[in-house]
């Protein structure tokens, strides 16, 4: 209820450009092309050399280059105009065009808090989060869902704390760079939730079992009433792996097999001087640092790797946790992701994925490992409806730069970028998880701002 309540609000004040991106998912879903105009009326095609580059364009992409003439009513704008639509219908139009699975359609758009729209009680969230971002990220300097949680601070008084997690490293330096972002929220003397994505889910699990296995200061941080954990958020987790880590593995082991085939024959053409270099230079970058912090970051994505850390992972039971997913459609897989989409497809032989991790395995528990604490976390996983959407849906500024024409006809990163973060905090703000602040605390933070 209250993400179709946040993407309804986005969608009426236009946040993020969510009219053209709604507008556009609604008519991908029916199956029409974005870029048709608003009449049914469509001309023949000529007959032209471009007919033949359309019809390669159409073996080679997944996306549909052309769609049915006869689309009548339903290309008409809708999202763009939403002050045409009554409530209800804006509300049936989020729930088709969002929500990906027919059973979980039907339940939303009968559950009476959907069409009620019940907004939370204006005022501050006595709250902090603290994001683990994916495994290519610019840990603390990083832009994702930043315009989201400036809105966020605004209007619920929420500080968020990047941790300084690294591009491409293991879920155990992840982890000490997410306990030194802890420590500077325990100073705002406020509760605090994890906000993973993609690997920083894993980076944020990790966290919380060490901490619960560390020195009593460390186990007060994330205990304590007044300033511990109390939520988590998982956006298109990869904390049980990805099949592109075994897939990945498969080839390498390969790679090895054919390369000393190779290299075998080519032995007897070469000095021993000159191979002698060349298994130095090979070994020197196997040993690498950035080689060996690659391999540690690698591992996160190998289930088998994972199995360790879930047998031994421990973590607190009344912590509720959140879950985002997505399957990719034509019309929502960015071009730039169109090779790694098919590729996972073809390797795991299933569809229902973002581009990097499946339905699934996209879940706030273990899914390999069956013990206590898997049960623990199963118990406390809320889920989250399957959405129409892809792995790079929380990145705008990031992925500037292969954003394409298609891209932006489609409005495949014009995403609603607030149903992230904000009905996981309001929720949790609904069942009392996160308190409102006393207006005499806001006032004492105001007049702290003012002397500063």
């Amino acid at each position: 209820a209250l993400m179709v309540k946040s993407i309804f609000d986005n969608v009426m004040d236009d946040v993020d450009s969510s009219r053209v991106w709604m507008e556009a998912l609604r008519r991908g879903s029916m199956g029409i092309d974005p870029t048709d105009s608003d009449s049914g009326n469509h001309s023949p095609p000529s007959r032209s050399m471009h007919d033949y580059d359309s019809a390669m364009t159409k073996m080679v992409s997944p996306v549909p280059t052309s769609m049915p003439s006869s689309v009548g009513i339903t290309a008409k704008p809708f999202f763009t105009c939403p002050e045409k639509q009554t409530e209800q219908e804006l509300i049936d139009g989020i729930v088709q065009a969002i929500f990906l699975d027919n059973s979980e359609r039907e339940r939303i758009q009968c559950d009476p808090l959907v069409r009620l729209l019940i907004s939370n009680e204006p005022g501050h969230y006595n709250f902090t989060i603290i994001t683990a971002m994916g495994v290519i990220t610019e840990g603390s300097k990083g832009l994702e869902l930043q315009k989201s949680i400036e809105r966020l601070e605004k209007e619920r008084g929420v500080v968020t704390i990047r941790a300084d997690t690294g591009t491409a490293r293991s879920i155990d330096y992840n982890a000490s760079r997410i306990e030194e972002a802890v420590e500077t929220a325990t100073q705002l003397n406020r509760p605090y939730g994890l906000v993973g994505y993609s690997q920083g889910c894993a980076n944020g699990f990790n966290f919380e079992s060490r901490m619960i296995s560390g020195t009593p200061d460390q186990q007060s941080a994330i205990t304590s009433p007044e300033s511990g954990l109390v939520c988590r958020q998982l956006l298109f987790s990869a904390a049980n792996g990805s099949m592109h880590g075994p897939a990945f593995n498969a080839k390498v082991h390969q790679l090895i097999t054919m390369c000393e085939d190779f290299f075998k024959y080519q032995q007897g053409y070469f000095s021993r001087a000159f191979i002698s270099s060349t298994l130095e230079l090979v070994d020197n970058t196997l040993d690498s640092a950035a080689f060996q912090k690659f391999h540690g970051c690698a591992k996160c994505f190998l289930p088998d790797a994972l199995r360790g850390f879930w047998r031994e992972a421990q973590h607190l039971p009344h912590i509720p946790t959140c879950v985002l997913r997505g399957v990719l459609e034509d019309h929502t897989t960015p071009e730039s992701l169109e090779m790694v989409c098919n590729l996972l497809t073809k390797q795991s032989s299933s569809p229902l994925h973002d581009s990097q991790v499946h339905v699934y395995d996209a879940v706030g528990h273990p899914v390999y490992v069956k013990n206590r604490n898997g049960r623990i976390l199963k118990n406390i996983d809320m889920g989250g409806a399957i959405q129409r959407t892809h792995h790079w849906s929380p990145l705008s500024e990031e992925v500037e730069f292969v954003r394409t024409s298609r891209d932006v006809q489609h409005a495949v990163f014009d995403c609603a970028k607030d149903r992230h973060i904000f009905p996981f905090c309001d929720v949790n703000a609904r069942f009392g998880v996160i308190h409102y602040k006393s207006e005499a605390n806001k006032n004492g933070d105001n007049s702290k701002s003012d002397s500063s």
